[in-house]
């Protein structure tokens, strides 16, 4: 009987024959291929279940009066016996003994198909070969980053190149630290998804978030990255604060992603400094470490010494703080230097020159690039000068590489990635006049006079600031305000605040505000020009809605975390109004098209304002962001903190972002003086801080220059560019992997709503359906559900209907990117989707379109004999990792995570490419381009106008070949082999083969050059263990993938033979007619 290994060391090898039992010992011959030995396994007979042989299983037949290989379909099984359909519809019933079914190795090469005659129709191998071909390409476009041509995003070069430096080292942690609004998140979601690929169901993923950004990115990664069906199985995305959620998920954890990683630092009580322990002290035994922030390292050095822990506990401890501060301190003489160094600087460059000279005389390599920069400026080329400003951008990328805080972080600067993120377009203030607002502030200012005379203490000032802000909610008066007056009672007169609830709560009060912002919006209003309204108290944002909705006819939207509707103004330009409060303010995303932010109120904190901003102005996003403030004039406090957030801070004008911590820090103090100087206390801070002279843009230039020395510089395009350049040719894509899954495996192409469509019919998102009537799919449903599980489509429709079918797909990504296609989760049929990439599996077992042979019918060839024989090889060329493999084998670092990212390096260096070579019976390379034509015609099984055709050499044509008594097959086993070395041989030696190994070496060495230079440098520099030992394991990795480039590993993917005659007469004899 048949069987299956379900456990023990055959289990994968798939189907075999029981032939022997003893005990509990069961001999199991596995059948590998016509004419190959059978592989013989012992396997435990626990370790084994009976398999019925499911329907169109390819079954092998050895015919005894033929002497030949077939193979044909089951159909069904009739009592002990297996009825196959061989071709030509001829049904046979078969035994146990007389049937043979593959196991699940790999075809590693189909030379042995060809030597036994063992061949099939041509229409497969021309549909596999373009299949094959179409995989390769974009594995070699991509450099094996199959999750990133897989995903449903638009390709950014600062994103590629992030995600490249990252899936193509063997050490995978990093810091992601682009500038915000630059997408970390597509950044991580590739990582995770590419992690998904390589690891499949051993995946163990946290992702750990801020709470408000749970929902965010689990929709993220079920839209964008198609892991829908990975959330909570292998993929867990869990709350910041969920504490023991994160540590049941970190002990299995493979990959950990922090989002906001800095959240997770400065922990303020034992509970989030345990968590940090906890997470610091798993992070070591986490194959892949993936931080996201984008805080600047200066004035906040504890919480960044404390990620940086994470990522490199050895080199970051964090009993060395004052060493940590130090360093920060010390980088900012370079940072100053780094700063000159821009082309417009040209005429004074030598002073920034000679300072990098004096200060790393032993950074040979920069030693280079100093003097190359040199000799280009002293000709004082002008500042727009390409090499000018290349040789800068060697100079700042070196010291970028070497001396930023780690060479794990990867941060881009918007300034170097032009375009994808809006300006913000300032501020315009609806000022308006309450008189009820007036009162209240001339009773808070009174009072604070008269209380301030009395009593001043820490307590008075912390209650009066909480009333402050309270004021600035906007909010309905509640418990909360009354016990902040009863607090602010000690220092005053009780009787002068038993006003403030009436007044707080007057509805002319609110209703002068909400007038003001409706009379504002009213003569703003465009087609496709969008509102988001930011108020902080959730009720007074229920409000507002409902208010604005019925003042201004038109569709209010109200956002709110737990429901989905208000999604709505994200995917209609024409809702005009999205309503938010304070839980809004982080992990929303509303980029795109025009929008404008209004600030229904002004809370005492800026970065709250920066995050409302930055809900806006992202990565993706439209047109410029302008921002509208309500103010009312008869309040100090307000009319002041507008001015200190639009003149000072510029927030309207500029991200903050990296202020934040500098912010903060002025905040606490303004609170603190908020009830002993008033209004006044905000004006003295404006004077303080605004202008090129004051310490805003003090500290933003600091910040600004030693972000400089972590940024990495002006991202590569050319693989983006040759991404888009494969993706421009999505019709080729899609005739590649249709006329294989379609034409030859059978798979029809079926409109959504469940009617048929024709191949190309449109560009609509399809499914494809698995046949079981007519014309049968011709795969086994169980291994079409073995190699493509989780692309079967398994929703309450297609349950309810009779079909298997996959989730919706596409060729386009410019449909798969439309918002209706997004809702469908229509997935993009390339390199690394699901259903592709189970094709490709299912193809490699599969010997259909491996080994073929036919007649070619030329009228007029003139053949040597009766007719010529040619081979044709179509093989597939990667680097040799082997070598490179044992080198982290021996350094003890080989995890499979490892293993794809020196698969990812080597393809970097040399794409791996399908190469075709053609031999003549003299076993001589043909290079006659009229004879190569003739050899490359498609398949012709029907007459052509010339009289020519061809004729598939099936087992019956075989036979009827053989009574040509041609001398190329009276041999034909030896003549196929010898052939096959001889391929190789010939491919190995041609010129172009050559020279493309040597430039692949050319760029593999360059890149290891730098790469090795700048590591070295951070070697002498800071001469600790881990660097050396990083040094190390980097030259032996680039030693053993250069000579894998050199002698790469060739592979044969198909074999043809292919006779040409110009006889009509023996023609007819193959095919049976004379």
């Amino acid at each position: 009987m048949f069987v299956e290994a379900h456990a023990g060391g055959c289990q994968g090898l798939g189907i075999g024959k029981l032939i022997a039992q003893q005990g509990s010992s069961c001999a199991v011959e596995y059948f590998v291929a016509p004419g190959a030995d059978a592989l013989l396994r012992e396997v435990c007979s626990a370790d084994l279940r009976k398999v019925d042989l499911p329907s169109q299983t390819r079954v092998y037949h050895f015919n005894a009066e033929t002497g030949a290989w077939e193979v044909g379909r089951l159909i069904e099984v009739v009592g002990e016996e297996y009825r196959c359909r061989f071709p030509n519809k001829s049904d046979r019933d078969l035994g146990l003994e007389e049937a043979y079914v593959r196991c699940n190795l790999p075809i590693s090469d189909p030379t042995d198909f060809l030597a036994e005659k063992f061949t099939e129709t041509p229409r497969f191998s021309d549909g596999r070969r373009a299949f094959v071909e179409s995989i390769i390409s974009q594995r070699g476009v991509t450099m094996g980053m199959s999750a990133l041509i897989s995903s449903a995003i638009d390709f950014e070069s600062h994103q590629v190149e992030v995600v490249r430096r990252i899936l193509q080292d063997p050490v995978q942690r990093y810091m992601l630290a682009d500038e915000v609004g630059l997408g970390k998140t597509i950044e991580a979601g590739i990582l995770i998804r590419q992690c998904v690929l390589d690891l499949g169901g051993r995946t163990r993923a946290l992702i750990i978030v801020p709470a408000a950004l749970v929902q965010q990115w689990r929709h993220e990664l079920d839209e964008k990255f198609f892991l829908g069906s990975e959330l909570d199985e292998t993929v867990h995305v869990v709350a910041l604060t969920d504490h023991a959620t994160i540590r049941r998920h970190l002990r299995h954890a493979n990959m950990l992603v922090i989002d906001e990683a800095h959240h997770l630092t400065g922990g303020h009580n034992d509970c989030d400094r345990d968590l940090y322990a906890s997470i610091a002290a798993a992070a070591p035994g986490i194959e892949r470490v993936i931080l996201m922030s984008a805080t600047p390292a200066l004035h906040n050095e504890r919480g960044f010494l404390e990620m940086l822990h994470i990522l490199d506990p050895d080199t970051y401890p964090l009993d060395d703080e004052v060493g940590f501060r130090h360093r920060i301190a010390s980088r900012q003489v370079l940072a100053q230097i780094v700063a000159e160094l821009a082309p417009e600087n040209v005429l004074y460059l030598d002073h920034a020159l000679d300072q990098l000279a004096d200060h790393f005389p032993d950074d040979s390599l920069l030693q280079n690039h100093v003097d190359a920069l040199r000799d280009i400026s002293v000709n004082m080329p002008e500042e727009t000068d390409p090499e000018l400003i290349e040789a800068i951008n060697r100079v700042r990328a070196h010291i970028s590489e070497v001396y930023r805080l780690h060479r794990r972080i990867l941060r881009h600067r918007r300034r170097n990635v032009g375009g994808l993120t809006p300006e913000r377009a300032g501020l315009e203030i609806c000022n308006y006049h309450s008189h009820v607002s007036g009162r209240l502030f001339e009773v808070i200012e009174a009072w604070r006079s008269e209380a301030t005379l009395r009593l001043q203490n820490e307590a008075s000032s912390e209650a009066f600031a909480g009333l402050l802000s309270r004021t600035q909610a906007w909010a309905d008066p509640g418990a909360e305000d009354s016990e902040r007056i009863s607090a602010l009672s000690v220092a005053g007169d009780m009787a002068a605040l038993a006003t403030l609830p009436t007044l707080l709560g007057d509805d002319e009060r609110i209703t002068d505000r909400f007038h003001a912002l409706a009379e504002t919006l009213r003569p703003l209003q465009r087609p496709k020009r969008q509102f988001v309204v930011f108020c902080s108290d959730e009720l007074t944002a229920d409000k507002l809605a409902a208010a604005l909705s019925a003042s201004l006819e038109v569709t209010v939207d109200r956002h709110a975390p737990d429901c989905e509707e208000w999604q709505a103004f994200n995917h209609d330009s024409t809702r005009p109004i999205l309503v938010c409060d304070h839980r809004a303010e982080e992990g929303l995303n509303l980029q795109g098209g025009e929008k404008i932010v209004v600030h229904y109120d002004l809370p005492f904190s800026p970065n709250r304002i920066e995050q409302r901003l930055g809900r806006v102005d992202r990565y993706g996003s439209g047109k410029a962001v302008k921002s509208i403030a309500i103010v009312c004039a008869n309040n100090a406090y307000e009319v002041e903190w507008a001015r200190f957030l639009n003149e000072a801070l510029q927030v309207f004008d500029r991200s903050i972002a990296s202020l934040q911590y500098v912010v903060e820090d002025m905040v606490r103090h303004l609170e603190q003086t908020f009830f002993v100087e008033g209004p006044e206390a905000i004006t003295d801070l404006i004077a303080a801080n605004q202008g090129e002279a004051g310490r805003i843009e003090r500290e933003v230039a600091a910040i600004d220059q030693q972000d400089a020395l972590d940024a990495l510089g002006e991202p590569p395009s050319d693989i983006v560019d040759a991404i888009c350049d494969i993706e421009g040719a999505g019709d080729t894509i899609e005739s590649a992997v249709s006329g294989w899954v379609e034409t030859c495996l059978m798979f029809e192409r079926a409109a959504l709503q469940g009617e048929r469509t024709s191949n190309g019919s449109d560009k609509a998102p399809f499914s494809y359906r698995y046949v079981t009537d007519g014309r049968h799919t011709l795969i086994p449903l169980e291994a079409f559900f073995r190699d493509c599980e989780k692309a079967i489509e398994h929703s309450e429709p297609s349950r309810r209907q009779p079909l298997v079918r996959t989730y919706p797909v596409t060729f386009s990504r410019r449909i798969a990117l439309k918002q209706d296609a997004r809702v469908l989760k229509t997935r993009l049929l390339r390199y690394g989707e699901t259903f592709t990439d189970g094709m490709w599996r299912f193809s490699q077992l599969d010997e259909r379109g491996r080994s073929t042979a036919l007649w070619r019918y030329f009228p007029g060839h003139q053949a040597e004999t009766l007719a010529d024989l040619f081979f044709r090889f179509d093989f597939v060329v990667e680097p040799d990792l082997a070598d490179a493999i044992e080198v982290l084998s021996r350094a003890r670092r080989l995890t499979k995570a490892a293993k794809a990212a020196l698969s990812r390096r080597g393809d970097m260096a040399l794409p791996p490419f399908h190469e075709s070579i053609w031999l003549d019976q003299d076993l001589a390379q043909v290079t006659d381009p009229a004879l190569l034509g003739k050899l490359d015609q498609a398949y012709r099984p029907d007459a052509t106008g010339q009289g020519g055709r061809d004729y598939n050499l099936n087992s019956e044509r075989w036979r009827y070949l053989d009574r040509l008594r041609l001398g190329q097959v009276a041999d034909w086993r030896t003549v196929c082999r010898n052939a096959r070395a001889r391929a190789e041989a010939e491919l190995r030696n041609l010129p172009a083969f050559i020279e493309r190994l040597r430039d692949a070496e050319q760029r593999a060495v360059s890149v290891n050059q730098g790469r090795l230079g700048q590591l070295r440098a951070r070697v002498d520099r800071r001469n600790l263990a881990s660097d050396e030992q990083d040094w190390r394991l980097e030259r032996d990795i680039a030693e053993a993938l250069t000579q894998g480039i050199l002698k790469p590993a060739i592979r044969l993917d198909a074999i043809t033979a292919s006779f040409l005659t110009g006889s009509l007469r023996a023609s007819a004899i193959v095919d049976g007619k004379a």
